[in-house]
């Protein structure tokens, strides 16, 4: 399994990755992370829920990797593994993932 460091911070989306289903793994996480929940349409439950920005740190970090298992449901190849959550300036939040892709994401 690889291991890659995603965060919610916005990128440049590559449409040209082709057949390397790894790094279309880690977009796919990297999306479902920037995705808020309740903007899809039709699929209210994906992506984060912004909700836990308005809770103290300690219970924001404890909740966590809950809410990125919930998250990544939609991502099958991938799994959280650990996860950090920083306040910077200017009242913007980075969450900060370590994500494994299975070997399953090759094909």
């Amino acid at each position: 399994m690889a291991r890659y460091i995603i965060t919610n911070e916005p990128e440049t989306i590559n449409f040209e990755i082709g057949a390397d289903g790894q790094a279309r793994a880690v977009q796919n996480a990297k999306n479902l992370l920037m995705a808020k929940m309740g903007e899809i349409p039709y699929d209210r439950q994906r992506g984060f829920d912004h909700r836990l920005f308005d809770l103290p740190m300690g219970e924001i970090q404890g909740l966590l990797m809950e809410e990125l298992d919930r998250v990544f449901l939609w991502e099958p190849y991938v799994e959280a593994v650990e996860a950090e959550i920083l306040r910077m300036e200017e009242s913007r939040v980075i969450i900060q993932v370590t994500i494994e892709v299975s070997e399953g994401a090759e094909a």
